[in-house]
Order: structure tokens, then sequence, then C-alpha cells
């Protein structure tokens, strides 16, 4: 269970840091899959867990630095700021992550929000209005907290 506050913390609420790399993380079919925000940069990269996936885009935006360097190219003020970038994951990439650690029942439960509803946003049958994405967040910030009283 440790693990899991940390990843959480880690991996949905980072605060935004200006100038670094934003890579959005999204759940689909059987895996999670990862691009950067900036559609110029052109690299996306799939991972069965969120730790390849990130692994995975990190090493395919390396290859294409190195092949923007080789081409005399521009390259974009993401990769020379230094800083780490920034994952963010979508509704439907934090409902199954978290479904590692947690319940439906028991995030259905903080949130007030059905497990059947839960299921359809996971699964890409809905897609939550913002309202309901900061509902879903925060009923995991809740749990986390909840969490770290026990560690």
């Amino acid at each position: 269970m440790k693990n899991f506050v940390n990843d959480i913390f880690l991996y949905i609420f980072t605060p935004v840091i200006k100038n670094n790399m934003k890579i959005l993380i999204d759940w689909v079919p059987d895996n999670f899959a990862a691009a950067p925000v900036n559609d110029e940069i052109a690299c996306i990269a799939t991972g069965e867990s969120l730790e390849e996936v990130k692994k995975n885009i990190i090493d395919a935006l390396e290859f294409h630095m190195e092949g923007l360097v080789e081409n005399g190219e521009a390259i974009p003020e993401e990769f020379r700021s230094g800083m780490p970038p920034e994952f963010i994951l979508t509704t439907r990439a934090q409902l199954k992550y978290c479904d590692l650690y947690i319940t439906r029942k028991a995030l259905a439960k903080e949130t007030g929000i059905n497990e059947r509803q839960l299921s359809h946003y996971a699964n890409g049958l809905r897609h939550p209005r913002p309202a309901m994405r900061l509902r879903i967040s925060e009923g995991i910030r809740a749990i986390r907290d909840r969490l770290g009283v026990v560690l």
C-alpha cells in the first residue's frame, strides 16, 4: 500500500511546472499509451504498466531528439528546458491505474459516483465532464490521505 500512496502522488498530483515536457498518458485497450501534449513532437509509446510506458516514451523522445540534432532541425523548447517531464493521466488512465490498488466500490463511496458510471469512464464508454474528473481525482486523493494515516 505504501507504493500506492507514493505512486498516486507522483503520477497524478504533481504540480504544473512551466517549460517542461508535458506528456499525456491514456489507457487504450490493454495498454497505457503516451504522447507529448505538444503535437509538433511526433512521438508515441505504449506499455503494459505505467512505469513501462513512462520509460518507453522517454526513450522515444531521446531517440527523436537525436534525430533532430542529426538533421540540423530546431529543438523544441521543452527539450531545452532541462526540466523533468510532467506526466498527465487522463481519467481513464487514472482509473485503470488505481484498479491495481483500490476497488471501484471504494472510489464510488468516496466520490458519490456509482460504480457503473466509473466503469463507463474507465472503459471509454463515456467521457466525464470536468466536474466529474475533479470529483474522481479528489476521491483518489482522499483515499490516498486515509491510507497514509495507516502507514
